[in-house]
């Protein structure tokens, strides 16, 4: 930690786990939470007297240098294999570096940054600045400030690649999306509408565009998350089913069932281009209501 710190160390401390992968443990009056350094990875958010925010696979052994299955994976600064490199980028298993808490009473406010000199040293040519603040309380907001700290224009995709807990994907349904153009990643077709709610009876890994809009994930009657994003006009819709669980790493065989990712993202033309000194903050927000 470093100096400008608001928050108590009762509130806020390190950890690191049996394979030495070090954790922000927020154990706050209104929420608790888990964040690990590698990553500025959010692994568990839970509101005082509420259920679970997020969803973790149970079978995760949270080793470092490998990317965790769950939570809130940041994917900078690109989309999937948009660029050569690792997938996903280099934010998730770099380390970042806690600069900056603010306690209140309803919540609790955390800035992370990823040095400068660890994207340079893995982007040779590239400078940026990256923040990930975090808001937590009875909702969870996560901001992805990127700044282009360079002399020339420089190209940004990214997601928050959010992984939400459901009763049963069987009964799923996903609102707020209807009447948006969609690129179906199974199929391969590239130009797909909407029509009615998102419901799951296979595997679903969409990409919907041109979409500003709240989604609201309906899961029974007392399960209702409601997912918002700004600096995103890009949002991703993932639910692995049975033949993939079976092949992910650090995956159930059976944990498409309780699972479902709703990515605010900036992919395919939804990537931005920032000049000299811009910066772009992409962020979503989830509250149960």
């Amino acid at each position: 930690m470093t100096a400008n710190m608001a928050a108590s160390f009762e509130e806020i401390h390190v950890v690191r786990n049996i394979h030495g992968r070090e954790f922000l443990e927020i154990n706050h009056p209104a929420v608790r939470a888990r964040i690990s350094l590698e990553g500025a990875h959010i692994v568990s958010c839970t509101p005082s007297g509420a259920k679970p925010l997020l969803w973790m696979s149970p079978i995760d052994p949270e080793e470092p240098g490998k990317p965790l299955r769950g939570g809130i994976p940041i994917c900078w600064p690109w989309f999937a294999g948009e660029r050569p490199g690792p997938a996903h980028g280099i934010a998730r298993t770099s380390q970042w570096v806690l600069t900056d808490t603010t306690s209140a009473p309803h919540q609790l406010r955390l800035m992370l940054e990823l040095p400068e000199a660890a994207i340079t040293r893995q982007l040779p040519g590239e400078r940026w600045r990256l923040q990930a603040e975090f808001v937590l309380g009875q909702t969870l907001s996560v901001n992805l400030i990127s700044t282009n700290l360079s002399d020339k224009p420089q190209v940004l995709s990214q997601a928050l690649h959010t992984y939400l807990p459901v009763r049963s994907i069987h009964s799923t349904r996903l609102w707020g999306l209807e009447g948006a153009s969609y690129v179906d990643q199974v199929t391969g077709v590239a130009s797909n509408i909407q029509h009615g709610a998102v419901t799951f009876s296979g595997e679903v890994d969409r990409i919907y565009y041109d979409h500003r809009s709240p989604i609201q994930l309906e899961n029974g009657d007392d399960h209702l998350l409601v997912i918002s994003r700004d600096g995103s006009e890009s949002v991703v819709v993932w639910n692995p089913w049975i033949e993939k669980s079976a092949r992910l790493s650090q995956f159930p065989d059976d944990g498409y069932l309780e699972m479902v990712c709703i990515e605010a993202a900036n992919a395919g033309p939804d990537a931005r281009i920032l000049e000299p000194g811009e910066s772009h903050a992409l962020s979503t927000e989830i509250k149960r209501v």
